[in-house]
């Protein structure tokens, strides 16, 4: 007994605080993993997320106790904290995002300055949880420090070191698959493994090259005949050709959610210049985002080629250079002088590289000469400057002409200054998320109004198909209670992703309210075909006068390949498995058989891999290479 007695004192002597140090920062991360799950309202798998806790515990523990060190100790921590920022950082993104984060998007390092109220606006004070073990690990290794005997212990660190490299590899590639949804890979493993799954995916995909050979011959035969039956239904519309050579204004909205439309607060309408075009305009209120990682950019990029904007780190980014067949390059074989106006700087989300593939003979920014950055609110020139402005050049524009305007007042935090809040909105909207975008939105609205009258004034309106749509949602699931508790509005997702859609075409003077599920891949191929476009197209969306089956697919925002239709909704699983996704029947409201929505599901899956197939290979321009006058 007394043998086992000094073994066992042995071995407390030498590891207990090793084994103690291990134990801490094993609960610590695991807790904060468990934290952030919870947060994404996923089930966690705890065994291993606890593997992987050990694993990073055990890397820890390794440095700090391979010798008495001061620099060891440190080294310890600070890798520790640099974790945990990771940690944060995927919190952080992921609350806007609904990902984590990639090793694509340390490119995007240089735009942090121009969004950092915006990050700032997604702090909450519930976060300090994230942090707390920080300062009592340090306490713990100061404690710590004091007790362990001063020796080298080389080859006893480094076998924990690569016993918890076991781990941390055993719970990224054992349990992890591509098909799961960013939330899953976390609630299974926790953020660590699941970014070295993600790097590793990333990397190999990288070096996969497609050739397009003789196997894929078959393939754009397909895709030729398909596309060339989507043209075939605008050209057999009614509105084919109507509004051949008129003017085109698209306006893309920023943060622009449909609930505001219409919507009055004590009496008082938030929109009422929107209001007042939907009345004489095509009004599409079943309208739904389809953006991807590139956020702002993958909405105009989705509205102008109607291909689903499948890129690790945004279409502009990732493939800024290749070859499309977008509203701006078509229309400007259409004999249309075509512009793109974005009132930040020409780098921002690389807009200067990717405009000139994208179409558009003139990029108005900031620092173009014929823009006065004359008054900055937020993230750019106000939406009130840049539209006058726009009034100014199109005076001297040649006609027809094409314009693509993205409003940028309308964006995280919606902090207008005070002169600029011009709605008058009860006590209890104030210092609210709610209130402030509210008041943005009404700004932004003034601002729409008056470009409207500009271009009455200027005898351009009745010339010119008017469009106006929102890019992604503008409040957040975090602002759920608010809006519920002051607007009486249930914020659920399905009304997070629900944007306006209004189209004015020359003349019109009546409304149409049409409650078709759209989507922003329908804008580009509704004005193909008010203008009548002879030429070969790759589009995705439906005419909307010609969508009879409402249809809005999802590769990125919801889990993958989740939809809403007319008919019925499917939301996927977050494991990627069919069966296990939910399927609504949206005149009941109930779930019903998951097989009612598989054509939907299929439908999705395939145009996405289509899409994928033909920006990573640079494709979109050769499907019809033989049939484009060149």
């Amino acid at each position: 007994m007394r043998g086992l007695i000094a073994i066992y004192r042995g071995i407390v002597k030498k590891w207990g605080f090793p084994i103690l140090f291990l134990g801490f920062i094993t609960i610590f991360w695991a807790l904060k993993t468990l934290y952030f799950v919870h947060e994404l309202d996923v089930s966690p798998h705890k065994k291993f997320i606890l593997l992987a806790s050990g694993g990073l515990g055990l890397w820890i523990t390794a440095i700090f106790f391979i010798n008495k060190s001061k620099v060891s100790a440190v080294v310890s921590l600070l890798i520790y904290t640099l974790f945990s920022f990771l940690l944060y950082a995927d919190v952080v993104y992921e609350r806007y995002y609904d990902a984590i984060l990639n090793i694509d998007l340390l490119g995007q390092a240089d735009q942090v300055g121009d969004i950092f109220d915006s990050i700032i606006s997604l702090l909450y004070i519930s976060d300090v949880f994230y942090w707390l073990d920080i300062p009592v690990l340090i306490v713990l290794s100061v404690l710590v420090f004091k007790r362990i005997p001063k020796q080298t212990n080389l080859i006893g660190s480094f076998s924990l070191f690569v016993l918890g490299t076991v781990c941390i590899l055993i719970t990224a590639f054992v349990p992890l698959k591509t098909s799961y949804s960013d939330q899953y890979k976390v609630a299974l493993t926790g953020v660590i493994p699941s970014h070295i799954f993600d790097t590793t995916q990333t990397i190999l995909d990288q070096k996969r090259v497609v050739e397009v050979s003789a196997q894929n011959q078959e393939m754009m035969i397909k895709l030729q005949e398909r596309f060339l039956r989507n043209q075939e239904v605008q050209k057999n519309s009614t509105s084919f050709g109507k509004y051949n050579g008129k003017n085109v204004i698209i306006v893309q909205a920023e943060s622009l959610n449909n609930f505001p439309i219409n919507l009055k607060v004590s009496g008082k309408e938030i929109t009422p210049n929107l209001n007042k075009l939907v009345e004489e305009s095509y009004y599409y209120p079943n309208t739904y985002l389809q953006i991807g990682r590139g956020n702002t950019s993958d909405a105009e990029f989705v509205a102008n080629n109607s291909i689903y904007p499948i890129a690790s780190k945004g279409i502009y980014k990732t493939f800024p250079t290749n070859d499309y067949l977008s509203l701006g390059s078509v229309l400007r074989k259409e004999g249309y002088s075509t512009s793109a106006t974005h009132g930040n700087t020409p780098e921002f989300w690389n807009r200067q590289n990717a405009y000139e593939n994208q179409g558009y003979e003139q990029f108005y920014h900031m620092n173009h000469p014929k823009i006065n950055a004359d008054e900055i609110l937020g993230l750019g020139i106000s939406d009130e400057s840049i539209f006058n402005q726009m009034l100014e050049i199109y005076q001297e524009e040649e006609k027809p002409f094409y314009s693509f305007i993205v409003s940028l007042s309308v964006h995280r935090p919606f902090e207008l200054p005070e002169e600029y809040q011009l709605l008058d909105l009860p006590g209890q909207f104030n210092n609210s998320n709610t209130g402030n975008y509210l008041q943005s939105v009404h700004y932004f609205d003034r601002a729409l109004g008056m470009f409207i009258d500009g271009l009455k004034q200027a005898n351009l309106w009745d010339e010119t198909i008017f469009v106006v749509y929102g890019d992604h949602y503008g409040l957040l699931p975090n602002d759920t209670e608010g809006i519920e508790r002051l607007l009486d509005i249930t914020f659920d997702e399905k009304t997070r992703f629900q944007i306006p859609l209004i189209m004015h075409y020359p003349g019109q003077e009546e409304g149409v309210v049409n409650e078709v599920v759209a989507s922003q891949m329908d804008i580009a191929p509704t004005i193909t075909t008010l203008i009548g476009i002879e030429q070969p197209l790759i589009q995705f969306g439906v005419p909307l006068e010609e969508k009879k089956e409402g249809f809005a697919g999802f590769a990125y925002e919801t889990t993958k390949y989740s939809y809403y239709s007319n008919k019925f909704d499917y939301i996927a699983s977050h494991d990627g498995v069919y069966e296990r996704g939910t399927c609504i029947n949206n005149e009941t409201n109930e779930q019903i058989d998951v097989e009612a929505c598989r054509a939907g599901y299929e439908k999705l899956y395939e145009d996405i891999e289509i899409s994928k197939f033909l920006l990573e290979n640079n494709q979109i321009g050769r499907v019809f290479k033989d049939l484009i006058p060149q």
